[in-house]
């Protein structure tokens, strides 16, 4: 599970968000979610991860996750933003953009930032269509 010395810089969050995107990449959906903490209201498990995934375009079943994408007029957004800890533990979130298929899509990842006394936790939160 994802826990950062605190602090860890914004680049260090996002590299860790392309490592658990490269486990997507290679449709290594257990090792993806043992990567990150998850909101435990949205009951993530592997299979839905993937689900989330395949049915992104449900014309193509065999798309997948990529973490180059092709230069298009679309950019990936990867974005931390951060704030003053709240009541829950957290101190921002990351907004990821998946590439599918080598293309920047609508398909976004959210994780939460939690901060502890030591260290930091990335939680999934949730993977939509924006």
């Amino acid at each position: 599970m994802a826990h950062f010395s605190h602090p860890a810089s914004d680049n260090e969050l996002i590299e860790f968000v392309d490592k658990w995107a490269s486990l997507l990449e290679s449709e290594d959906y257990t090792a993806a979610y043992s990567l990150t903490s998850h909101d435990k209201y949205m009951k993530w498990t592997p299979e839905l991860i993937r689900e989330a995934i395949k049915s992104y375009d449900e014309c193509r079943p065999e798309q997948r996750v990529t973490v180059v994408g092709k230069f298009t007029d679309i950019s990936q957004r990867k974005e931390v933003t951060r704030w003053s800890i709240n009541r829950h533990g957290y101190i921002g979130e990351i907004w990821y953009d998946l590439n599918i298929d080598g293309y920047a899509s609508d398909l976004t990842a959210t994780f939460g930032i939690l901060e502890s006394s030591d260290d930091l936790t990335i939680e999934l939160s949730d993977i939509h269509v924006m």
